[in-house]
């Protein structure tokens, strides 16, 4: 999938930062990157996330912090009515804080040492997610912040925001050490609509030159091209979609070991296993106990 560059915060009447509440039947899906840091707090919503080379599900009430030019999207689940069958009305709403780090690290350079904050999002580059009291802070500032208009009380919040954030240990890195990315603003979609393809399909069996001919590629063509551009290779990427849907159904303990893994698109228990404990260092069982 193509990440879009995205210019956040040119045309605000403030560059360094901005706000934003988003409210829409459907998060948008297209993968993009910017020189701005993002974060999010997703008020209503599920589904699926990819940051950088990471993938997994993500609900209401979590809370992230993505570094610059580290490509992101939201994708949400396709949810259908009980009754009818067809799809639901449903409000996804997100608040997200856009910080551009070379000016703010030059601005409030001019009243102190900066080697922290330029520490900080550096490290942001590989995304984090925040948890326990200070992603509880966290977005009680931003429910706040977002509600102010530009002035000296929304500057006040940034920078208790980005205090927060800097002497905090409550967050997990998202995205690997070593992650980068080879994408570029003129980057071609060839295989934008893959994710969404895999997203949607991850139960049943997904065929490699079917989806290389979605995108008018050959099978070769293909495999080097997401290799190159993604650092893995489209099985993996398949395995930890259906790996990652799998855990949100362990957790929701409501189903056998046996049927998640028929339900997540796996063709047998054994190849199940062995897949998911290569991704997440143990057995599904074993997850389900530490969980539990």
């Amino acid at each position: 999938m193509k990440p879009v560059f995205a210019k956040i915060l040119e045309g605000a009447e403030i560059t360094t930062f901005a706000t934003k509440d988003v409210q829409r039947p459907f998060f948008s899906t297209e993968f993009h990157f910017h020189s701005a840091c993002q974060m999010t707090y997703i008020v209503e919503s599920e589904g699926k996330r990819i940051i950088g080379d990471n993938i997994s599900n993500f609900a209401s009430d979590e809370l992230t912090f993505v570094g610059p030019d580290l490509p992101h999207v939201w994708h949400n689940n396709n949810t259908n009515c009980p009754e009818t069958g067809l799809a639901e009305t449903r409000v996804s709403r997100s608040l997200a804080l856009y910080i551009e780090p070379k000016l703010t690290i030059k601005l409030l350079g001019q009243f102190f040492q900066t080697n922290k904050i330029e520490a900080f999002f550096l490290a942001s580059k590989r995304g984090l997610l925040f948890r326990g009291a200070t992603k509880e802070q966290l977005k009680q500032k931003l429910k706040e912040i977002v509600k102010l208009d530009y002035g000296f009380k929304k500057t006040i919040l940034l920078l208790e925001i980005m205090e927060l954030m800097l002497f905090s240990a409550e967050f997990d890195y998202l995205s690997s050490a070593g992650y980068t990315h080879n994408y570029s603003p003129v980057d071609n979609s060839k295989i934008d609509r893959i994710f969404k393809f895999v997203f949607n399909n991850y139960t049943g069996q997904i065929q490699l030159d079917q989806v290389a001919r979605l995108s008018n590629m050959s099978k070769h063509s293909f495999c080097r091209y997401f290799k190159s551009r993604t650092q893995k290779t489209f099985v993996q990427f398949v395995n930890e979609v259906r790996v990652s849907e799998s855990c949100r159904l362990i957790v929701e303990n409501k189903h056998q070991i046996t049927h998640i893994a028929y339900a997540c698109g796996f063709n047998s228990l054994s190849n199940f296993n062995k897949i998911f404990k290569s991704i997440k260092g143990v057995t599904p069982s074993q997850y389900k106990s530490q969980i539990r």
